[in-house]
């Protein structure tokens, strides 16, 4: 019935793969773990033999990494079941997570309706890190963690690839784009990309909490990256959108005036703060858009 698909790197999954096993005891379908390490480093100690030995799931380590996109095809393509759960490997899950899914999926079993993406959600601790995880842990819950009913105001601008329900024939029909290097927008691009006449696309209150923050310098790096991918997966698909790209076409002065101001001043001040105004992040990503558009 269902496949949970994780793909990890460099991150240990042990305690998620622990506690999926011990909710698909109450799960009252078919389930199948599907644990793939998209090449992790010899760098440390990610539980290697402990999860080959475990019972229960297909754990498969990579000879090369993949990336993002390039995984979760691949998975897709393994699975053995018609359903796929979709999760990063930092996710927790709620006590009741399985369970929520599989009512949607009783239900929509019965009305015979059988392409879907439903989109959980993702929340964060509610007592911040230390200081050097703050502005991760702050963008988060500003700018992610929506409620199910504010998410499906605009369902494929707010999709979310860290934790939503699919069938295999969606992602064998439509699989992520490969052609974006490194990190950010290819599940922004996927969704907004199906045709949304087959099948039914909807936001729902099953979140999982964001356990993996990143240093604020990382945070920031990875930032730079997905602005990279962004205008060059716009490029591609002119119709892509994105918070970023309505405030570019929206309000071009504030573009012009954003290639101007001090991207080290910029930085500086996300990196101190422990909740920075995150009105200057969006000035930095436009600086960066500016520079990417040249």
């Amino acid at each position: 019935m269902l496949s949970i698909c994780i793909p990890i790197y460099r991150y240990d999954v042990r305690p998620l793969v622990a506690e999926l096993l011990r909710q698909a005891e109450e799960f009252p379908g078919e389930i199948e773990i599907l644990v793939y390490d998209d090449a992790s480093p010899d760098d440390g100690d990610w539980g290697r033999e402990e999860l080959r030995q475990t019972a229960g799931i297909r754990y498969v380590e990579l000879s090369e990494n993949l990336g993002r996109a390039a995984i979760r095809n691949k998975m897709a393509r393994g699975a053995n079941n018609k359903y796929l759960l979709m999760m990063d490997s930092d996710g927790w899950p709620n006590k009741g997570f399985l369970l929520t899914y599989f009512k949607m999926l009783w239900q929509l079993e019965a009305k015979n309706k059988f392409d879907f993406l439903f989109v959980g959600g993702r929340h964060y601790k509610k007592s911040p890190p230390a200081s050097k995880y703050s502005l991760h842990w702050h963008y988060g819950h500003e700018r992610e963690s929506k409620p199910a009913t504010i998410r499906n105001e605009n369902r494929f601008l707010g999709f979310q690839s860290n934790n939503f329900l699919t069938t295999k024939s969606i992602l064998l029909r439509h699989p992520f784009p490969e052609e974006a290097e490194g990190y950010g927008h290819e599940d922004t691009q996927w969704a907004q990309s199906l045709p949304k006449e087959e099948f039914w696309f909807f936001h729902l209150e099953n979140p999982v909490i964001h356990l993996g923050l990143e240093p604020n310098d990382v945070f920031l790096s990875k930032q730079r990256q997905a602005i990279r991918n962004l205008a060059l997966l716009k490029q591609q698909n002119l119709h892509l959108c994105t918070r970023l790209i309505d405030l570019v076409e929206r309000y071009p002065r504030l573009t012009a005036l954003a290639k101007h101001l001090p991207e080290k001043w910029m930085t500086n001040y996300l990196a101190s703060r422990s909740r920075p105004n995150l009105l200057v992040l969006d000035l930095l990503k436009l600086k960066w858009w500016h520079t990417e558009k040249k």
